[in-house]
């Protein structure tokens, strides 16, 4: 396969202090920022109101906001990022002259009601009691905090000066990768792009990062570290039609029998 990234190389050990570009004005970013929401929402349909913020902003080093899509047209749910199309970072590819990143699970990943303390009065007072009540989660809850954090490190990644991640390309966290929960774990990419190109507009004072790019979607998709070795051998457009025939695109879940 031609271009194709194997491996996802050591982050730096220090994240860049402020990735933060100033070249467009605040008006002019938020003026992005919508019009992002708009394409996202062409591709996966509406987002749903829930928005899971990060306490330190990704461009100075924390997690990616994550992004609730429940109603796409292929069921599930995704998680999307809407902070790479901004000022600060625009990664591209050979397709996409700016791209946001997302990922899917097949469960329903909906907000929880919120939660009550019920009973004995006294047991709030035990050691550890709020701090047991407010850890436990649902399995969609730990699906979605799982993908988040796939997805945080695979956004770094493609941020990185001199990196290309393009549709089709193949990646795999190293053996000894930081993060124990994401070492050795395999995944392709798939491109979804916008109807269009972003039109220009014909004022400058409505100028957004976005004006005549071609703007889409990189899905993460993770495999089986053997469906991975098949895709290199055998090409990874291959192997996403083997998991669309056998129901398992776009989704994230290994909850299924390998496809090769």
């Amino acid at each position: 396969m031609n271009d194709q990234r194997d491996y996802l190389e050591e982050l730096p050990e220090e994240q860049p202090e402020n990735f933060c570009n100033r070249d467009f004005t605040d008006a002019e970013a938020e003026r992005g920022q919508r019009h992002t929401e708009r394409l996202l929402e062409e591709i996966f349909g509406p987002a749903e109101p829930l928005v899971l913020h990060s306490i330190v902003p990704f461009c100075i080093g924390g997690a990616l906001d994550l992004y609730y899509y429940a109603n796409s047209r292929f069921g599930g749910t995704f998680f999307a990022s809407q902070e790479l199309t901004s000022p600060d970072f625009l990664p591209s590819n050979r397709s996409l002259d700016a791209f946001e990143l997302a990922i899917a699970t097949r469960l329903k990943a909906e907000p929880q009601p919120a939660l009550t303390v019920s009973g004995d009065p006294t047991e709030t007072k035990k050691p550890g009691f709020f701090k047991r009540l407010f850890s436990v989660k649902s399995p969609e809850e730990k699906k979605r905090d799982d993908l988040h954090r796939v997805l945080t490190n695979l956004a770094f990644y493609v941020c990185s000066d001199g990196v290309e991640v393009n549709g089709y390309d193949t990646l795999e966290f190293p053996q000894d990768f930081d993060d124990e929960q994401l070492a050795g774990r395999c995944f392709i990419f798939d491109e979804l792009p916008a109807a269009a190109p972003v039109p220009v507009p014909t004022s400058p004072d409505e100028r957004t990062p976005l004006d005549g790019k071609r703007f889409g979607v990189l899905l993460a998709i993770e495999v089986f570290r053997e469906e991975m070795n098949w895709a290199r051998e055998e090409g990874t457009e291959k192997l996403v039609e083997r998991l669309q025939t056998a129901g398992a695109y776009p989704f994230s879940d290994l909850d299924r029998e390998s496809v090769v």
